[in-house]
């Protein structure tokens, strides 16, 4: 487990918000500022995002802080990342954590 090296992820992006889980406490405020609150479970914090270029936005400020995307199946945080860059609203590359077991996961660059 590479827990050093992940702050935080983003656990869900297909409806109207990102949910994220959050691992490194020094990055509450910045999350709470860029508008996030935290949600019933103490790591878990929530966003409203409306519309693509809201999620935008806010993947591209994620990114910034080196915050993971999680892959999975169907439109896990991952595939919405990749479908906003897709339509042009995103670029670049980004973080991705893969599950591999049970407590376990790798981190990836995403090209």
């Amino acid at each position: 487990m590479n827990n050093h090296s992940v702050k935080a992820y983003v656990t869900q992006a297909d409806g109207d918000y990102v949910l994220l889980k959050l691992l490194d406490t020094e990055l509450k405020n910045t999350l709470l500022d860029l508008g996030f609150f935290q949600e019933t479970n103490v790591d878990e914090y929530k966003i409203s995002s409306s519309d693509d270029d809201i999620k935008a936005n806010i993947f591209a400020k994620l990114r910034t802080l080196e915050i993971c995307f999680a892959h999975g199946r169907e439109w896990c945080p991952a595939e919405v990342f990749k479908h906003l860059r897709d339509i042009g609203l995103l670029s670049g590359g980004f973080r991705v954590i893969i599950w591999t077991g049970p407590g376990r996961y790798e981190v990836r660059d995403e090209k």
